[in-house]
């Protein structure tokens, strides 16, 4: 349990950590090779460490097993089906586990690895076996991240591919980004169009770097983003991001009257000192370079404290609004309008109470309303928040923040 107290005057600078969404596929990737690439910036994070677990867990085994207890608690144990493929041939798999944020069908998953000529047979579990060779033209039916990153990962390490594959409707998330370029480090011959579409070819394994980066993770970035803009009198610089990556979050905080300062192409300072002239937004949810659906529970917290009516159009995902309970019983206002749609109104004051941690960035946005709220916040189900924020509870309390675990 985390127990925060209301924490005003926030000063200071964090780093931001390395990409969870980025480090799992890249991980996976590595993991193919023996982990012949040592991994520069990969956080300490639980979903890392559970999913390095996996694969310690498959050694010498005669095919991948996902169907073990471990690969239901996270639901990047599905990024390990292109290891398991390549390395042993055949997955059987049950269920990802992760964030409860409504129901994420496979479907565009599987389609993805039968057009990359992988048979998977239902029944108890399902069975994954390299069967075929991959077509050609491969089109994704949705912009999925996973797909799009276990598709290129399985492609990649083929060894009786000697053409390109030409794939559209490609994500082309900063971590989906980071992932190619991880292949390219290893010879992969990829092309990325500007329309959503890329070609790769396999190549023989060719380790140009020994030592790859993870990028820092935009997704920490915003949280902090939001906790400088919503705690009263707080300014804080944060570093180790990439800039390029938060436009959608600079509009927005244009629109709102947000302070910000650009200082180098990875850092940023951001203050509240406007607050009290806050204009109230809509915020809408898409695929990237859009406004990101991880961080829009996190300013959910700050539209409680814009006057007037705020509303957020969540695009992707029918469970992403799960938190507002929680939000509630601090006492924010607040209307579901349906399954994607919410109001928030403002300017509330909210006030300590006890709260769960819903999903992971539920749990970032717990932690931003237990500063705000007067008294203090109990916060359960905190191992939640540890799958993806490293060494948060020591990042808020080097800016002030009164918190603890207990």
């Amino acid at each position: 349990m985390f127990v925060v107290k209301q924490s005003n005057n926030l000063k200071g600078q964090i780093t931001v950590s390395g990409s969870k969404n980025a480090s799992l596929p890249i991980i996976s990737a590595n993991a193919i090779i023996n982990n012949q690439i040592k991994l520069e910036n990969k956080p300490k994070i639980d979903d890392v460490n559970v999913l390095e677990k996996i694969i310690s867990l498959s050694k010498n085994k005669k095919e991948l097993d996902l169907s073990i207890p471990e690969a239901k608690k996270i639901r990047s144990s599905i990024l390990l089906i292109p290891y398991g493929l390549i390395n042993y041939g055949k997955v059987k798999f049950e269920s990802a586990g992760g964030c409860n944020i409504g129901k994420r069908s496979t479907s565009t998953f599987d389609d993805a690895l039968i057009q990359a000529g992988v048979q998977i047979n239902e029944g108890k579990y399902k069975e994954y076996t390299k069967q075929n060779k991959p077509n050609k033209k491969i089109i994704l039916k949705e912009f999925s991240v996973t797909a799009t990153e276990s598709l290129l990962t399985y492609i990649a390490f083929l060894e009786d591919v000697d053409y390109e594959v030409n794939i559209k409707q490609i994500a082309i998330e900063p971590h989906v980004i980071n992932l190619i370029d991880f292949l390219k480090n290893i010879g992969t011959d990829i092309k990325i169009n500007h329309d959503h579409s890329l070609t790769i070819k396999p190549q023989k394994l060719k380790i140009k770097n020994k030592s790859f980066k993870i990028i820092g993770d935009y997704i920490e970035a915003g949280t902090f983003f939001a906790i400088g803009a919503t705690v009263p009198n707080s300014q804080i610089q944060i570093k180790g991001c990439n800039v390029d990556e938060l436009y959608s979050i600079f509009s927005m905080a244009d629109e709102i009257g947000i302070n910000y300062k650009l200082i180098d192409n990875e850092t940023i300072i951001v203050d509240s000192y406007n607050i009290e002239n806050y204009k109230n937004i809509k915020i809408q949810t898409t695929i990237f370079p859009g406004f990101p659906t991880d961080l829009q529970s996190i300013f959910a917290v700050l539209l409680t404290q814009i006057n007037g009516i705020n509303k957020i159009h969540e695009t992707l995902f029918e469970g992403r609004f799960t938190y507002l309970a929680e939000l509630e019983n601090l006492g924010a206002k607040v209307e579901i309008l349906n399954p994607h749609q919410v109001i928030i109104i403002g300017k509330t004051k909210l006030k300590g109470g006890y709260v769960s941690t819903t999903d992971l960035r539920g749990g970032g946005a717990m932690l931003l309303a237990g500063i705000i709220a007067q008294g203090t916040t109990y916060i359960t189900e905190e191992k939640i928040i540890l799958r993806g924020y490293e060494l948060i509870q020591e990042k808020l309390k080097n800016l002030g923040v009164d918190i603890n675990r207990k």
